[in-house]
């Protein structure tokens, strides 16, 4: 009866490694794909993940505003709000594979069964999972063995009185589903990951196959216990090492001493923690919690989310009230929120007392004295204008106004003398202009590029866009020739991969040839090699010996400098492909004159679903 080794890898798309959905897309291409497979490879969802959140959430959103009276508690965009706060993610991944690259590699017999087996598991994962909306979904035939990238938003449905009905939680969502934890080693994520791998030993059982364990004998650990684990075999190596070796390249028996000394305390903290009773700690402010959470994990003290805050063992209370004691509010948001007013209504105006106007109509009152104070709805007290930073004082703002008039001007100028000569950039430039009116009558928001400056139309990130297009086109680029150059730049990138690819080969091998010489020259240990495996790839080079063994550096380091500089031109050259690819797609879209009112379309999109309660948007029926 045949073996395959099932693998189940869960990870958050907001942690590095995580979840890569461009990845997944074949968006851009890494170094381990074969792209010339890549038409093998089965998609079975795939949705933009903002659109995911349309689906799921703007009716749950749209009644969840409507219960708020005070603005400052509506939800904009609940994807955003997600996205940038610190108690969900916006997405889980999970990476489910049949087999490896060795006993079930892509071509192979057993290669193409574990494809089936995918295929098979996919099929009803939303089924058995209907709390995980699965956005994106991809079967991987282009790498060294198949494999699978599932990407869900989890949700809850129950429970919620004061906010959302329906929202993001993977704990709420396994709820729902049955899946309780039994113990601190048997949560819900144990649990579901146990059921999930329980249908994938069904599916080797229908082809008549069964499970081959790798790690029978490994216990679960957490990663405090891994860590120690790995502190002891370290020092179980040098402590062996010690038996066979003498002078400089031994420890020291006081740094032996002091390593053993560290993981006893270590095991011992550890064990504290474990019979310590879990506490509940609570923070208004997500700044302050994130701000207490990264320097508990900086003191390696483990804590776990819950909806209003997170849970950590007792033991540790009183070291995380001294965190908090450190923590330092960042600058007023009533300072940043006003900035922003400001220069909304700064762009939209065309004087400085059309200005003024604009922000009274905003809600803002303003006071005039020697220098001009406002009053924001969202604050207290009046704040003059002076104090918001230097471009902000009634000079400045007078002065950005005169700036904002003279690039409109040069702006209409260009498009005159652009029809005149019937340059290809008129449909470009009538893009930007219909962008500022957009902007300018409250059609869109500003978007600042440079987050540290003051918005202005050349710091609007989607208007950069179209002006960095509007210089390409300036130098005689067309759409045919930006397509050329996608092409020769994919082509070029696609080269120096196979370049990487085989420095990154030879490298390896050097490592593993400085590996054995070190073994036998120096006593050094191995977790991959035997001694007589060592000596034996040594004795095939009767030129190398203890003299000039160390010669081998003047080959490694050499070929790492050649990764290195391929590494990073086969980078430059990824992201000159994505500009390119990115103005591809921008001139189409301004040629067609639909770029801005995409951008306008999505914009109408976020407003409605604040307004109407029953989430229907204009023009839809049910």
């Amino acid at each position: 009866m045949e073996q395959f080794s099932v693998s189940f890898t869960l990870g958050k798309g907001s942690e590095l490694h995580g979840g890569n959905v461009s990845h997944n897309n074949r968006e851009f291409l890494a170094g381990n794909v074969n792209d010339a497979r890549s038409p093998l490879n089965v998609c079975f969802a795939r949705t933009d993940i903002e659109a995911a959140y349309h689906q799921l959430f703007d009716k749950a959103l749209a009644e969840y505003n409507a219960r708020q009276k005070r603005p400052c508690r509506r939800i904009e965009d609940y994807y955003d709000h997600i996205d940038s706060g610190n108690r969900e993610a916006p997405f889980y991944e999970v990476v489910v594979q049949f087999g490896d690259s060795i006993m079930a590699p892509v071509g192979s017999e057993r290669g193409e069964l574990a494809k089936q087996m995918l295929i098979e598991y996919m099929e009803d994962f939303q089924k058995r999972n209907p709390n995980l909306h699965v956005f994106n979904a991809m079967l991987h035939m282009d790498e060294a063995s198949p494999h699978l990238h599932i990407d869900f938003v989890p949700f809850y449905t129950k429970g919620r009185v004061n906010g959302l009905s329906k929202g993001v939680s993977m704990k709420q969502a396994l709820d729902e589903m049955g899946f309780r934890a039994k113990g601190r080693n048997e949560n819900r994520l144990v649990e579901w990951e146990r059921a999930e791998k329980k249908v994938m030993d069904q599916i080797l059982e229908s082809h008549g196959c069964i499970r081959e364990d790798k790690h029978v004998t490994h216990k679960h650990m957490s990663v405090d216990e891994y860590k120690v684990m790995v502190n002891r075999k370290k020092l179980e190596q040098v402590l062996q090492a010690r038996l066979g070796l003498s002078g400089t390249q031994r420890k020291t028996q006081q740094e032996l001493l002091a390593d053993l000394a560290a993981s006893q305390q270590r095991v011992a903290r550890l064990e504290k923690e474990r019979r310590s009773p879990y506490t509940s700690f609570y923070f208004s402010s997500a700044d302050k919690q994130a701000f207490v959470q990264e320097e508990m994990k900086k003191a390696g003290i483990h804590f776990r989310e819950t909806d209003n805050g997170f849970e950590a063992p007792e033991c540790h209370a009183k070291k995380i009230r001294e965190i908090e004691r450190t923590y330092k509010a960042p600058p007023s948001t009533i300072r940043e929120r006003l900035r922003d007013d400001i220069d909304t209504c700064l762009y939209r105006s065309g004087d400085f007392e059309e200005f003024i106007r604009k922000l009274q109509e905003a809600g803002l009152e303003v006071k005039h004295g020697k220098y001009i104070s406002v009053k924001p709805p969202y604050g207290q007290r009046f704040i003059r204008l002076k104090s918001l930073g230097d471009y902000y004082d009634e000079f400045s703002l007078k002065k950005r106004l005169k700036a904002k008039g003279r690039f409109e001007k040069r702006l209409g100028d260009a498009i005159s003398d652009a029809k005149k000569q019937q340059k290809p950039t008129v449909p470009v430039l009538q893009e930007v202009r219909h962008y500022i009116v957009a902007v300018g009558t409250g059609k869109l928001p500003i978007r600042r590029k440079n987050h540290g400056l003051p918005y202005s139309w050349i710091n609007d990130s989607e208007l950069d866009k179209l002006l960095r297009l509007n210089a390409m086109l300036n130098e005689g680029m067309t759409a045919d020739t930006i397509r050329q150059k996608a092409e020769e730049l994919e082509a070029e990138a696609k080269k120096k991969s196979e370049e990487l690819e085989q420095a990154e080969h030879h490298l390896r091998d050097y490592l593993i040839m400085k590996e054995k010489i070190e073994m036998v020259f120096e006593g050094k240990k191995s977790d991959v090699f035997t001694i007589e495996q060592a000596r034996s790839a040594v004795r095939k080079y009767p030129n190398i010996t203890a003299e000039n063994y160390r010669n081998i550096d003047k080959v490694v380091e050499p070929a790492k400098e050649k990764v290195r500089q391929l590494a990073e031109e086969h980078q430059r050259l990824r992201d000159e492909l994505r500009e390119v690819t990115d103005a591809l797609s921008i001139i189409e879209r301004a040629t067609n004159h639909t770029f801005v009112d995409h951008l306008t379309e999505n914009q109408q999109r976020i407003e409605a679903s604040e307004i109407l309660m029953n989430g229907i948007y204009p023009g839809e029926t049910r």
